[in-house]
């Protein structure tokens, strides 16, 4: 897996002409290739990802602070900017996450107004929260979208399938190359035949079938039938294609994905917290915790 050169921020104690910002992440439950991660329980479920280390605070306290509960909470009223990013991964093959599969994922910046309890913040832990919840206001989120289209792989060769008696069925094993995926029990195939021509069979054509399947890894198995004709049917040699596809629900090939949101001006109140949710609705998906996962905070005005 790639590893993305990751940004710093400069800062400087006290700001500059009044302007102060203060930035802060996360405390990774586990590691993957290298990286800190955060795992997401389950797929298109809402989960607080809590605040719990400071990387620089201009204000030092004077404006907002981590009082351990997963949360950033504002000291003092003021016009903030908002600006929170995350790292998601992409992921190798067989890793419980199809690297090739990437769903849609939602990263959000949310308030807890003052006198609304937040989500509780167990350490080592997310929170599951309400996806619909109104209690908490959405300042900012961003969608990454996924891919309906599915990996594919294809292949052609040369059958003389010859002469099928009336009812009866003559078929032949095709070994597919490896390509984007590897084809296995319950992914999809088709086939089609050259010589399945009105040219060559008249009549009969109309009367023969062509069906495939996975019979086995990279294996798919063509079938000719001839079904409905009450005579032979001698079938030429000829060209077959086949086309196998994953059997999923999304794929993408996805990298490693920086995915930058922003409130622009916001007003915030003292004791009013920061929270940042996700959602995606990829199985067994995790969030990279590096110098680039982070909510960071800034007056506006002086």
């Amino acid at each position: 897996m790639a590893v993305q050169k990751a940004p710093t921020e400069h800062w400087l104690p006290g700001g500059i002409g009044g302007i102060q910002r203060g930035q802060f992440s996360f405390t990774s439950t586990s590691n993957s290739g290298g990286y800190g991660t955060i795992k997401l329980p389950q797929p298109d479920l809402v989960y607080m990802i809590p605040l719990t280390v400071k990387i620089f605070d201009e204000s030092d306290g004077a404006k907002y602070q981590l009082l351990g509960d997963g949360l950033v909470t504002v000291v003092k009223d003021g016009l903030y900017d908002l600006t929170a990013n995350l790292d998601w991964p992409a992921q190798p093959r067989d890793s419980g996450q199809d690297g090739y599969d990437t769903n849609m994922r939602k990263i959000m910046i949310r308030r807890v107004p003052v006198g609304v309890a937040p989500p509780v913040y167990r350490p080592g832990e997310v929170t599951q929260i309400p996806g619909n919840s109104k209690l908490y206001d959405g300042l900012a989120s961003h969608d990454t979208p996924g891919s309906s289209s599915p990996n594919a792989v294809r292949t052609s060769v040369y059958w003389a399938p010859g002469t099928i008696a009336a009812g009866g069925m003559t078929y032949l094993d095709v070994t597919l190359p490896v390509g984007s995926f590897t084809p296995t029990i319950g992914d999809l195939v088709r086939a089609s035949h050259g010589g399945l021509t009105d040219a060559a069979l008249g009549a009969a054509n109309a009367g023969l079938l062509i069906s495939a399947r996975i019979v086995a890894p990279l294996v798919a198995r063509v079938m000719i039938e001839n079904r409905y004709n009450t005579s032979p049917v001698t079938v030429p040699g000829g060209t077959m294609n086949l086309l196998s596809e994953s059997a999923v629900s999304t794929t993408g090939n996805n990298e490693d994905a920086w995915t930058f949101v922003s409130s622009g001006a916001v007003r915030l109140l003292a004791n009013e917290k920061l929270m940042i949710a996700v959602r995606s609705k990829s199985p067994g998906d995790y969030l990279q915790i590096d110098n680039v996962s982070f909510l960071r905070i800034a007056n506006i005005v002086p």
